[in-house]
């Protein structure tokens, strides 16, 4: 029987998921690995910070729907940690990878020690150290089922340098083969909660539908249009869900976050709202009233029975995989008469209208300009097809609430956990993911600090993500809450830096922007390179909706 090494099995096993895409960076603990996985067919993406590549996976991951890889030593592990407390919220399905000192040395000082797997536990689905070279295969078969199905997430692998090295038989990857039948299936929903859930849309004069990240890991867009057809319900997107329904479409609302969108804000009045792949977290007032009304029927859709109740009882929890609950649902739906719920709708997107309307009123041009002015430029150079990133506080917000989501997996901002950072991994990654179609990412001054120096990874890698640096010299959303209730900034401030000049020696092509004159022509610039591009916008210091809505509520609630 042949012998082949721990790394060489390790690879084998990620190949015979279908991975083919590994972010890190190299460190001790794993050199043995990468020798090896440099001559598999791998794309093998290297970034300035493990935390970046863990963004980067998640990004990937979400867009492709398939398993995003990142690899780090021991040291590194700890800078990727962050990267998976955020893929929780972002529900994206990381394997996180990572060498460790010879394990008969763990315990006694080794070089570099430190918990990994307890370090990784409270922020993952699974962390484990393989214990043999010869269970590997088990082990990566294992963390792949953890991560991709149920509620989708991050799951943690320590892989000792020994056990990299080791020799072990070749058929160790028959006995954990996986063959076509072997990987779990997606799961559908109890036919007599569906029933019960139709009951409740069909006899309500106000429904709404929202769809968030659990929809986007499993749902289908054209699925989940027929459902919103069939029933005539309006519907809001949220997270991973963004552009499974055009917002260019008759029953979408657009943007499913309330400050940013008053159509939905409009949920007070609903009577029956269908959640899928929604948790009924902070952001929707934990399912209480406001912003919901008294008597509302809640229904929730769910692969996490945690999510069907951790604020509050619905009156219909559904426990299954968003994707096959939908085709359940449509398909019963088709069977129903169904009421017009046409009079509803229009008054909904009258509101987003008007909304819209008292955006494009700030977009006047002037200096220093405005967000909005910023986003109503870019508009012009954007398709339904280029895929977004958005990250930063107040200067983004305006972006979020103005730009349309028409298609899927074209469309990622900050998750629920709020990690601001996540611009440039977020953006190279997707730009991996989708390297037929140029990515834009906008983001604010403070958030590109982070992991601006992934500009160089974008080099390196040919990846041309076009940049739109919003430049004011604030943390803003910070700043203006501070200013709001308090009267004056602390830890806010920011120096004007000249983020151009950064980007240009980092290999980029990089213009300042300091006049509204010049942004449209700065742009067209932009997107005419075959390289990454950055644009430092120098904008007004002006407070989002957002921040706003968090002072109202905050001096509200004292009196």
């Amino acid at each position: 029987m042949a012998k082949i090494s721990g790394s060489l099995v390790l690879s084998k096993s990620l190949q015979a998921h279908g991975i083919d895409t590994l972010f890190g960076i190299a460190g001790d603990h794993f050199l043995h690995l990468l020798d090896v996985l440099v001559d598999q067919p791998f794309r093998m993406i290297d970034t300035r910070h493990e935390g970046a590549a863990s963004h980067a996976a998640d990004a990937y991951a979400r867009t492709l729907r398939r398993p995003g890889v990142v690899l780090s030593t021991t040291p590194g592990h700890a800078n990727a940690l962050p990267g998976l407390a955020n893929a929780m919220h972002s529900q994206a399905p990381i394997i996180n990878i990572a060498g460790s000192s010879d394990s008969r040395n763990i315990g006694r000082g080794a070089m570099q020690e430190f918990d990994q797997v307890g370090a990784a536990a409270p922020i993952t689905k699974g962390s484990w150290e393989i214990p043999s070279a010869d269970r590997i295969p088990e082990f990566v078969n294992l963390a792949i089922r953890t991560a991709m199905t149920g509620k989708r997430g991050p799951v943690h692998l320590t892989v000792p340098q020994d056990l990299q090295e080791a020799m072990v038989d070749e058929d160790v990857l028959e006995r954990y083969g996986i063959g076509e039948n072997s990987v779990p299936l997606a799961v559908s929903g109890d036919p007599g909660q569906i029933a019960a859930a139709i009951d409740i849309l069909k006899n309500s004069e106000r429904p709404l539908i929202v769809a968030g990240t659990g929809a986007g890991a499993t749902a289908l867009p054209e699925e989940l249009q027929r459902l919103v057809e069939t029933m005539g319900i309006p519907v809001t997107t949220t997270d991973s869900a963004r552009g499974m329904v055009s917002d260019d479409h008759e029953l979408s609302i657009g943007f499913g976050y309330l400050p940013l969108n008053k159509a939905v804000a409009r949920i007070r009045e609903s009577d029956a709202v269908l959640f899928l792949g929604q948790q009924l977290d902070y952001t929707w007032g934990l399912g209480g009233t406001p912003p919901f009304a008294e008597g509302v029927k809640r229904i929730s859709v769910d692969p996490y029975p945690h999510h069907l109740g951790s604020s509050r009882s619905v009156d219909v929890a559904i426990l299954g995989d968003i994707g096959p609950v939908i085709t359940q649902m449509s398909d019963a739906a088709e069977k129903v008469s169904w009421p017009s719920f046409s009079a509803w709708n229009k008054t909904l997107q009258e509101e987003r209208q008007k909304h819209q309307a008292e955006l494009s009123e700030l977009a006047v041009e002037a200096d220093p300009p405005h967000p909005m002015f910023v986003s109503e430029t870019l508009q012009r150079h954007i398709t339904p097809e280029t895929p977004m990133v958005f990250d930063g506080g107040d200067y983004a917000h305006f972006f979020r609430a103005s730009v349309p989501a028409r298609k899927s997996e074209r469309w990622l901002y900050v998750s629920s956990f709020g990690m601001i950072g996540i611009n440039m991994p977020y953006a190279l990654g997707l730009q991996v993911a989708l390297p037929n179609h140029r990515v834009v990412c906008v983001t604010g001054d403070g958030s590109f600090g982070f992991h601006g120096l992934e500009i160089d990874t974008m080099v390196r890698h040919n990846l041309p993500v076009i940049t739109i640096l919003g430049n004011n010299g604030i943390w803003g959303i910070d700043w203006q809450i501070q200013k709001g209730l308090y009267g004056r900034p602390v830890w806010t401030d920011l120096l004007p830096t000249r983020w151009d000049t950064v980007a240009k020696g980092l290999g980029a092509y990089a213009e300042n922007v300091e006049h509204a004159a010049d942004l449209d022509g700065a742009m067209t610039r932009a997107f005419a390179q075959d390289k990454p591009a950055l644009l430092n916008v120098n904008i007004v210091q002006v407070s989002s909706p957002v921040a706003d809505e968090a002072v109202n509520r905050k001096l509200g609630a004292h009196g």
